[in-house]
């Protein structure tokens, strides 16, 4: 309480805000009840900024449930006094909608619900987009949990609530053919899109709509389009897909022919959507040509890869203006919800694309994809021998001057943001007298990006190196992973290691250096993994110490150069990995309990997430002291990432039949292929974890004979 009460005070009273805002971070830190309504009454009491920051502050766990639900519901009061402010309001809501898939009743009563739709038409344009981020929340929440048949449930009571039954029927396809594997209900969610409401205003037609609603409306028939093709792609119809997705493709050429991109800058930013969404268009269009038996390398397959990349390149530049820095790459474009990746290749097994076909559509892909931009698909060989031409980015005139372009858009963009910075610190100042620390520190490494920036223009090779305009993308680093879960561990290391031997011959540039560092510290995750798998384990130790000495080094450079807590969460979230794959290594494969111990907490200093909590109970359990077990497993929502590790602690605490449910949802539920499960089985079997279970017939069923 003291801490509490010490950390508030700052957040109210102290003059610096960098402080202020450290404070607020602090008490969402602590997640404690104390700490959670002083946030609570925070978000109520001080003046902005600080009281969004306060309702941002506000953990995800379940001592928030309730707070963060008054928070929103009062956002909607008709008492002016007790009305939640917009800006508090527009920070909570996300949240919300995360805590309420949280809930075992969460979402399922309609008074829950409310803010969330409430927020949909609120008057404030940042209020509408914390509601959708909410919706966004909840159902990727979901997602995570396996909880499909309660996002439908959902879904319906959304539907009966009046929102836009696009948005219902929108989600009911994702759904449907990820993580549900059904794309026979994917293709009737998708063209039950078409059938609902194409206007905010009842009683228009499409053809009658002019202005944002045309765009809106068109946006919303590309995507049922688009669906429908990607499901009728998965069912084995490439012909019916073909049509559905040359449909799309019309479709957002007419959007982006209303040139949003010389409006403000969120209309700029919807541009930039949409050429992503082209861009998705174009790669779902080649699958469709190597799933009828076409070759990477055929020039049909090669010219949808290059108009891939010429579209992601455009959208680069437009983004730059907006943000100033633009430096992107397939990863942007690759891990969204409308990708093919997420909706074809996430292992579930789909009617007519098998796993196996999948994992070599991801490899053919790979290969056309690496023909046309070579520098950013690390870990493939290209389907194109000598790729020249039109294929090489630099010698395709179209494809150069785009990337001049982004040069020039990120000059443009930094400099636009220097004065936008600089104005607002000439109008203002602290309290005490003293300049803002964080925007201070932000202007200055603005500055160093605009003298950068000008330097490259000095040379008279605007965008020449292309290493410093594109990202390295992670697309081989994920065909590796569904190999390795395939059990195909040694092509899983072949592909990791390409990926590696690639980067280190085209070099890592500073403008992504860390970044570079992180594709190398993955690939050695996956091929200390595949080594634990193959009972190789101090191969995999060695390969998983690298990991961690590589990531300790980037860490220590970043701290070095004033990085920010938050600058080093993604690398610490990293080593964590590594460090709790070393655990299991020792503790499974070397047969050494104390070993394993020493690298889980070292794991656990970094991250304390719930799969986090689960593996910490599971090591209370195993030695001995069952109550501190029992009592982090109620702060645990089940799902599919951590049912396995819930089996092997309720076996530890002697509760047999909960660590058979477990496993057998881990071995029924969390595998799409017989091989993976075949691997799960295999390592269960060998696990001490499960001993208890050993004599159980019901074990030796689920994971047969030793």
């Amino acid at each position: 309480p003291a801490r509490v009460a010490a950390l508030a005070e700052r957040a109210e009273i102290d003059p610096r805000s960098a402080l202020r805002s450290r404070a607020l971070e602090a008490l969402g830190e602590l997640d404690c009840s104390q700490a959670v309504a002083a946030l609570a009454r925070l978000a109520r009491s001080l003046p902005p900024p600080e009281r969004a920051r306060a309702a941002a502050s506000l953990p995800t766990t379940p001592r928030s449930t309730r707070l963060v639900a008054e928070l929103a519901a009062a956002g909607f009061s008709v008492d002016p006094q007790a009305r939640t402010p917009d800006d508090v309001l527009a920070a909570v809501l996300p949240l919300h909608g995360r805590l309420l898939a949280d809930d075992a009743e969460g979402g399922e009563r309609l008074s829950d619900l409310a803010p969330l739709v409430l927020g949909l038409s609120h008057p404030s344009a940042a209020v509408r987009k914390g509601a959708r981020r909410a919706f966004e929340e909840l159902l990727a929440r979901l997602r995570t949990l396996g909880q499909a048949q309660r996002a439908d449930r959902l879904l319906g009571e959304l539907a009966s609530a009046g929102i836009d039954p696009r948005v219902v029927h929108h989600h009911r396809a994702l759904f449907a053919l990820y993580p549900g594997g059904d794309p026979a209900g994917a293709r009737e969610a998708a063209r039950a899109m078409r059938a609902g409401r194409t206007t905010r205003g009842a009683g228009a037609s499409f053809v009658s709509l002019s202005g944002d609603e045309l765009v809106d409306g068109r946006l919303w028939l590309f995507r049922s389009l688009y669906l429908e093709g990607i499901a009728e792609l998965a069912l084995g119809r490439s012909g019916a897909a073909r049509e559905l997705l040359t449909g799309a493709a019309a479709v957002l050429d007419a959007t982006l022919g209303e040139r949003r991109d010389r409006g403000d800058d969120a209309s700029r930013l919807d541009h930039v959507d949409a050429l992503h969404q082209r861009a998705l268009v174009e790669v779902a269009q080649a699958l469709v040509l190597l799933a009828e038996g076409g070759a990477p390398a055929d020039p049909s397959v090669l010219e949808h890869a290059r108009a891939t990349h010429r579209l992601s390149v455009e959208a680069q530049g437009h983004f730059a203006r907006v943000a100033g820095e633009a430096l992107t790459g397939w990863d942007r474009l690759f891990d969204t919800e409308l990708s093919p990746y997420r909706l074809l290749f996430t292992g579930v097994h789909l009617p007519g694309l098998t796993i196996e076909r999948a994992i070599e559509l991801q490899w053919e892909l790979g290969r056309a994809l690496a023909s046309v931009a070579p520098l950013e698909l690390p870990g493939f060989v290209p389907a194109a021998d000598e790729p020249a031409g039109e294929l090489d980015p630099s010698l395709d005139p179209r494809r150069r001057a785009l990337l001049d372009e982004v040069q020039r858009a990120r000059l443009e963009g930094v400099v636009e943001r220097i004065d936008e910075l600089s104005e607002r610190l000439a109008n203002r100042r602290e309290p005490s007298g003293e300049l803002p620390e964080e925007e201070i520190a932000e202007l200055e490494a603005l500055d160093r990006r605009r003298r950068l920036l000008e330097g490259a223009f000095a040379t008279g090779r605007p965008g020449e190196d292309l290493l410093e305009l594109r990202i390295p993308g992670s697309q081989a680093l994920w065909l590796a992973r569904d190999l390795r879960e395939e059990g195909r561990g040694i092509e899983a290391r072949r592909v990791a290691r390409r990926m590696k031997e690639d980067l280190e011959q085209s070099g890592v540039s500073n403008w992504w250096y860390y970044h570079g560092q992180s594709l190398f510290v993955r690939a050695d995750l996956l091929i200390g993994s595949s080594y634990t798998d193959e009972d190789e384990p101090r191969r995999a130790e060695e390969a998983l110490l690298g990991a961690v000495e590589r990531l300790e080094g980037l860490e220590r450079q970043l701290t070095e150069n004033g990085a920010r807590p938050r600058d080093l969460a993604p690398y610490e979230a990293l080593r964590s990995t590594a460090l709790v794959s070393l655990a299991v290594n020792a503790n499974v494969k070397m047969g050494d309990p104390e070993r394993a111990l020493a690298y889980y907490e070292r794991a656990y200093e970094l991250r304390q997430d719930e799969f986090m909590t689960v593996l910490l109970a599971c090591y209370r359990a195993r030695s001995g002291r069952a109550a501190e077990a029992r009592h982090l497993l109620r702060e645990v929502r089940p799902g599919p990432q951590t049912w396995y590790n819930l089996a092997c602690t309720h076996a530890l605490l002697g509760e047999t039949g909960r660590a058979l449910e477990y496993l057998e949802r881990e071995l029924l539920e969390n595998h799409s292929s017989e091989a993976s499960r075949r691997r799960q089985a295999e390592w269960a079997r060998g696990d001490p974890d499960l001993t208890n279970l050993r004599g159980d017939p019901r074990f030796v069923e689920l994971v047969g004979e030793r």
